[in-house]
């Protein structure tokens, strides 16, 4: 396999690499021929914070740029995707400190990561597609710096994306490094928590606005990936445009929705799950509760600014009474009912796996007798929803992450045969075919 990768290089008098770029093209390609599973490592250490250090953060200086200009320059280069890209970035910029909080969008790369972020990186500075997460370890034995590490490594297995982390607190495992994860971009950015008091979630949408991803989709900790992520964000691209400026969601495995069946019934459980809309100027539900994994492109982010300060800044940025009396918002709230508020209607089919042990029937092709829930409700999936296996939720138990991985792991250039989506009992190979069998279903493959 090595060998046959120094044979693809170019060699000289054909278009010859220059030698330092070849030499980490070689680390790559050599670290990736077979990316080995290995036993999730939670140590981590401290860190000095970038700014601490004067380094410059993505955005350039911290000062705010000014307003002036950016509705212009996007008109003018509307065929320009690195222009148009630069323009929604800088428009969300300025909504932030509008707010006085330009300091939360200040992401820096940590300096053992900068030469993948840069040879990940177009020549506009931007990654094209990528994986992002979040942590913020709480001590230098934290579980979830192995549920991170699992993550990590499934996506340097089964996708050629990229993987950006961002790290919201001073402590990081000390077995990240550019040598055993080439496509790993580990930022550094402020904790939402710290300079508001706001939930440490909504670093997540800090985390979508400010890493200069055009497309990208962001995941928790505590998942990990299939195959199909690759697929998913080139769909991404094709969904959220100019013409449709959001985010989309996966579709929950509850509606969370007080008029449907699966809220409702004797028992408490489920009850206290729905999600009631306090204003009667509230807007009205345009689709099924959405799970906070969502994708999204630049085309998101003026969108995602505005929505996400109106959150931490309510006052600041006078966001709506009925946000307001809403209350106790979390990161999922805000993005149902910001996408409720513009009459949004695309989901995509629930692509982030309940459980690790749902992988059970998608390995075993198997719909009978297994325990993947239809979740279904009376209002937007009476038949329940579908299940596209791209990655597992839930993955709180590294032992029983390590189980399904090592079944699911093989060579990287062996072909996946299970087909990944399942609705109604029965196993599709693509989007395609699950449309022609329920053309009517409300989510997207």
């Amino acid at each position: 396999m090595f060998l046959w990768i120094l044979l693809a290089l170019p060699t000289p008098g054909h278009g010859a690499l220059p030698t330092s770029q070849k030499n980490a093209m070689l680390l790559q390609m050599a670290a990736e021929a077979e990316f080995e599973l290995t036993n999730p490592v939670g140590i981590a250490e401290h860190v000095q914070t970038p700014w601490g250090l004067h380094i410059s953060p993505l955005l350039g200086e911290s000062s705010c740029p000014p307003a002036a200009g950016v509705k212009d320059l996007e008109s003018a280069a509307a065929d320009n995707d690195t222009v148009t890209a630069d323009a929604h970035l800088r428009r969300a910029f300025s909504v932030f400190c509008s707010a006085g909080l330009s300091q939360l969008a200040q992401f820096y790369v940590d300096p053992k990561f900068a030469s993948n972020h840069k040879r990940l990186t177009d020549s506009d500075g931007w990654i094209n597609q990528a994986v992002v997460s979040y942590v913020g370890l709480n001590s230098v034995d934290d579980k979830i710096a192995k549920e991170m590490d699992l993550l990590i490594q499934s996506v340097h297995h089964f996708s050629d994306l990229p993987i950006v982390v961002v790290n919201f607190r001073s402590i990081v495992p000390s077995a990240w490094n550019p040598e055993r994860f080439p496509r790993l971009v580990l930022m550094h950015a402020r904790d939402v928590y710290d300079v508001t008091g706001m939930s440490f979630n909504f670093n997540k949408l800090t985390s979508m606005l400010f890493t200069k991803v055009k497309t990208g989709v962001v995941l928790d900790a505590d998942q990990w990936i299939n195959y199909g992520l690759d697929y998913l964000l080139d769909r991404a691209a094709e969904e959220t445009t100019a013409e449709y400026p959001y985010p989309i969601m996966p579709v929950h495995w509850m509606s969370r929705d007080p008029e449907s069946s699966d809220m409702q019934g004797g028992e408490a459980w489920p009850r206290r799950y729905a999600y009631p809309l306090w204003d009667k100027e509230a807007p009205q539900r345009t689709m099924r509760w959405g799970h906070a994994h969502p994708t999204w492109t630049h085309y998101a982010l003026p969108f995602l600014a505005e929505w996400t300060l109106y959150a931490l800044a309510p006052y600041r940025t006078s966001a709506p009474g009925w946000l307001v009396d809403q209350g106790d918002l979390e990161d999922e709230d805000l993005l149902n009912l910001a996408l409720w508020a513009k009459t949004a209607t695309k989901q995509w089919c629930k692509f982030d796996i309940v459980s690790p042990s749902d992988f059970s029937a998608y390995i075993q092709q198997s719909a009978e007798g297994s325990n993947v829930a239809p979740s279904v409700d009376s209002k937007w999936f009476p038949k329940g929803i579908a299940y596209v296996f791209f990655t597992a939720h839930d993955a709180k138990d590294p032992g029983t992450s390590m189980r399904f991985l090592r079944r699911l792991w093989k060579p990287k250039r062996s072909t996946n045969q299970r087909k990944a989506i399942l609705f109604d009992n029965k196993w599709f190979a693509n989007g395609a075919e699950l449309r022609a069998y329920a053309p009517e279903l409300g989510c997207m493959a």
